[in-house]
């Protein structure tokens, strides 16, 4: 990417912009999204670690805004900020103080933050306009991407939530630099799923990946953006093929959910990663996914993260049973038979405790 290049992706109501020049290019795209013509109120919702380490660029991308920041609100990252108690609290300070109707929010951080300040936007007063800068991996690739966003509620994993599309996400490298190894080692994760949804050649790349510690190429990062968002354009409100964006997340959800309950952090795309195995050995089994691609894609994730020793099903069924793609007639996997081609796999819950056994038996050889 040159200086004057600026990548943009998605359709015209929400796009998702790719930028090494972030000063030039975010100005000029909040200029055509929330307009410059006069000064429009701010609610900054930031990652406090980002705003520690890059704190000169953020203000620098503010200060030639006409903007009046009304809050900044600094926030540790991660599912606790996503707490029923946390989001009503900051709801109920906006209704005092007040955050009006023309207020827009802007969220600078990763996956955590853009979810938590989604949703306070789209159920505050029936809507605010919300702008994403996402400043992980996993945030540029995957999470802060659709309009999706929800909190966690009754010990469940973003059980509460909106769709609901930002005036434009902004995308920029420089943050990357600072990105602990192990944050950019779970975004990796997401790339690999989207390579799944996509093709052999994109599985072949990933899989020619051996560090995972460091940011991938911007060409790699754009590729795995417009998996997604062709997805999303296609399928804004999960009517079906959306629902296959969650390969992997099932067990990963319930994996996450499950370790971190029990006080032994696990990251959302190492817990991804073992879902996506998990994924790949009931395809194989149901429907005759490729053995070979199936095996190299485990051993590839097995290099890259730690899967342990893995919980039962009775640990994890809780977790499994408020899967949020469920239906009432029972579990639903998302599956695949091909690099490309996926399915919605109904499943009663004896089958996927016998097949989670099996799969636990046999990644753990």
């Amino acid at each position: 990417m040159n200086e004057k290049t600026t990548i943009r992706i998605g359709n015209s109501k929400s796009p998702v912009i790719i930028s090494e020049n972030p000063l030039r290019d975010f100005r000029r795209w909040w200029q055509l999204r929330i307009g410059t013509h006069k000064t429009t109120r701010v609610v900054l919702l930031v990652d406090e670690i980002p705003y520690s380490i890059h704190r000169n660029v953020i203000d620098d991308m503010l200060k030639i805004l006409p903007v009046e920041i009304v809050e900044t609100r600094q926030i540790a990252a991660g599912e606790n900020c996503k707490q029923w108690d946390n989001a009503g609290s900051i709801l109920a300070e906006w209704i005092d103080f007040p955050v009006t109707k023309d207020t827009v929010v802007l969220c600078i951080g990763g996956g955590t933050i853009t979810d938590l300040g989604g949703f306070l936007a789209a159920v505050y007063k029936r809507g605010l306009r919300t702008v994403y800068v996402p400043t992980s991996l996993m945030a540029m690739t995957d999470a802060s991407l659709g309009g999706k966003n929800a909190i966690n509620f009754a010990s469940a994993k973003n059980q509460l939530g909106t769709i609901r599309f930002p005036e434009f996400t902004f995308i920029t490298p420089v943050w990357l630099s600072s990105l602990p190894a192990c944050e950019i080692k779970s975004g990796y994760a997401e790339m690999m799923k989207h390579a799944l949804l996509d093709d052999y050649g994109f599985i072949r790349t990933m899989l020619g990946i051996s560090n995972t510690e460091i940011p991938p190429a911007l060409s790699l990062l754009v590729r795995s953006i417009r998996v997604k968002m062709k997805i999303v354009t296609g399928d804004p409100f999960e009517r079906q093929e959306r629902l296959w964006l969650n390969l992997g997340h099932s067990f990963g959800h319930a994996y996450e959910s499950f370790f971190n309950a029990s006080g032994k952090h696990m990251s959302h795309g190492h817990a991804v990663a073992i879902g996506l195995a998990e994924a790949l050995y009931f395809s194989v089994k149901l429907h005759g996914f490729p053995q070979k691609i199936a095996d190299e894609i485990s051993i590839w994730l097995k290099q890259q993260f730690d899967f342990g020793t893995l919980p039962q099903w009775n640990d994890i069924r809780p977790y499994i049973l408020k899967d949020k793609k469920n239906l009432s007639s029972g579990i639903r996997l998302v599956l695949l038979k091909s690099p490309g081609k996926l399915l919605i796999q109904p499943m009663d819950e004896a089958a996927c405790s016998a097949m989670h056994a099996d799969f636990q038996s046999q990644i753990q050889r």
